[in-house]
């Protein structure tokens, strides 16, 4: 080979290295695609190379995102053959809490046009986890301040005045019973003149008293003679005290009453010892933007013990709208509760999971009503991550029947969070016809 193939080679070799920089380095594509533009009122933190999904489906990325007026815009590229239509919808989404961020699209429906290679949409504005945060904290620190301000200096004046009050009403009463000695006095002396009345009354009826104590020794001797007969066996109350099978008979027979009347209240007992409530739950999905229901009965068999059998996410499923949860799940669940604390097991969402509340500051009211759950269900779950799902939550009861919360749903993925309202109803009929169940068992 000679000295100019040589170089040669080397110069093509060099080329090639120099082409290939350039399409590594610039991000270029070798396969076709178009451009969308997205328009935000704040893009979250969505980094410049972020991926965009459709239905968890990496499909394209994010070109740049720049500033257009008071819009963030975001320019995306979607790989050639995937159609958008206008109506679709786009959302920034993360992991999970701390996980990266993405672009969600839907593909939109049908019947709406394709959007074009240029064409702008609008995107669906995230939550910011940031500004719910600050907002918490404002709202946190007005309550201090009014427990701090001029308000709570009122209320000490309001108590100063009030203790003063009581002492006047201490003094007043004391007054008055110091008025009521005369009329004490004065009662003691009547009882006195009363009993010298009663003695002279029977100073003088000395024969009628006489009269009456021959009449008592009469009756008593009457009294002697009635027992007499009886231990002697004679007539009816006679032969049941000195039969001793009559004796035996009667003293089953009050034990067969005793152990019918304990079995009566055992009975009763048990009827009304299972309570049965209806609960419902209206949850709205901030990240789908849709409302979901729940249903169920929790029966209490005994204090601190419970089942409860329900249907989570019910109704049909729309094909219009992506909705990645499960219609009609089942739940079935068997807990304790231990104190402040309640622990559950067995069929979550059709899958099996465990959970567990707790009222963290159950010693203090009206906070003691305020209750933190979590729970895990799906442990075999490996896409599209391999880790359980987990719901991490919140409620607060307004009255014993009516209850808010919050709540973050797998907090590993779709990290999404629901807001809802709890509705719960007392059945005495049910309770009363699962105690006359187990009588019957």
């Amino acid at each position: 080979m000679t000295r100019e193939t040589k170089l040669g080679l080397f110069v093509l070799l060099g080329a090639a290295l120099l082409v290939l920089s350039v399409v590594l380095l610039g991000d270029f594509q070798l396969q076709r695609r178009y451009y969308l533009n997205v328009l935000f009122d704040d893009v979250a933190g969505l980094p410049s190379k972020a991926k965009v999904k459709i239905a968890g489906v990496e499909v394209g990325g994010v070109k740049d995102i720049v500033l257009e007026g008071k819009k963030a815009k975001v320019r995306i590229w979607i790989k050639h053959g995937i159609e958008v239509h206008r109506d679709a919808e786009a959302r920034i989404v993360s992991t999970g809490i701390i996980g990266s961020k993405y672009l969600e699209l839907t593909m939109g429906s049908s019947a709406e046009t394709v959007l074009q290679d240029g064409d702008a949409m609008y995107g669906i504005n995230p939550i910011s986890f940031e500004r719910v945060i600050a907002e918490a904290m404002e709202k946190l620190d007005t309550l201090v301040s009014a427990f701090s301000g001029p308000e709570m200096e009122d209320f000490g004046r309001n108590l100063s005045t009030t203790v003063a009050n009581l002492r006047d009403i201490t003094e007043t009463l004391r007054e008055g019973m110091e008025d009521q000695e005369t009329k004490i006095s004065g009662i003691i002396d009547n009882t006195h003149s009363f009993t010298q009345d009663i003695s002279e009354i029977t100073s003088a009826s000395k024969e009628n008293i006489t009269a009456a104590v021959k009449d008592i020794r009469s009756v008593g001797e009457r009294l002697d003679r009635i027992l007499a007969k009886l231990e002697a066996g004679q007539g009816t109350i006679g032969k049941l005290m000195s039969d001793d099978e009559m004796g035996n008979d009667l003293k089953l027979t009050f034990t067969d009453l005793k152990e019918t009347s304990k079995e009566a209240r055992r009975v009763l007992k048990r009827i009304n010892l299972i309570e049965t409530d209806w609960n419902y739950r209206l949850r709205y999905d901030g990240k789908y933007k849709m409302y979901r229901y729940d249903v169920g009965l929790r029966v209490i068999p005994e204090a601190g013990k419970f089942y409860y059998v329900g249907v989570s996410n019910a109704g049909e499923k729309s094909e219009e709208v992506f909705d990645p949860e499960v219609r009609g799940t089942i739940d079935f669940l068997i807990g304790q509760q231990f104190g402040p604390a309640t622990v559950y097991a067995g069929a979550l969402r059709s899958k099996g999971g465990v959970g567990v509340s707790v009222q963290p500051f159950w010693k203090w009211e009206p906070w003691r009503r305020l209750e933190i759950h979590a729970e895990a269900y799906n442990f075999s779950r490996t896409a599209p991550v391999s880790m359980p799902k987990v719901n991490v939550g919140g409620k607060f009861p307004l009255v014993r029947w009516a209850s808010v919360g919050a709540q973050v749903e797998d907090i590993y993925y779709e990290s999404n969070l629901n807001t809802y309202v709890h509705l719960e109803f007392k059945d005495d009929d049910i309770g009363y016809v699962l105690g006359l169940v187990g009588l019957a068992r």
